[in-house]
């Protein structure tokens, strides 16, 4: 198995900081970032939508994820990240 690093922009950070601090249960939002960040190392071309050339979106089950893959470096840069909007 190919293991990619996974790097998170000061933005997307700061994000999914202000998401945990503003959520009614903030121990499910720090495990599903800990979910993507674990995700993404392993298989990030197997889950979300591919947009332009090596950015993809992918709705986990409480967060949306914006992201690059480098796949010749195995690389993923963490964008940006939010609520998963379902309805």
């Amino acid at each position: 198995m190919i293991i990619h690093s996974v790097t998170w922009t000061l933005a997307a950070i700061q994000q999914l900081a202000a998401l945990v601090a503003n959520a009614t249960d903030p121990v499910s939002v720090r495990q599903a970032g800990a979910w993507v960040d674990y995700t993404l190392r392993r298989i990030p071309l197997n889950v979300g939508e591919s947009r332009r050339p090596g950015y993809r979106t992918w709705y986990a089950d409480v967060l949306g994820v914006y992201y690059h893959l480098d796949e010749d470096a195995y690389r993923v840069r963490v964008i940006s990240i939010g609520p998963a909007r379902r309805h």
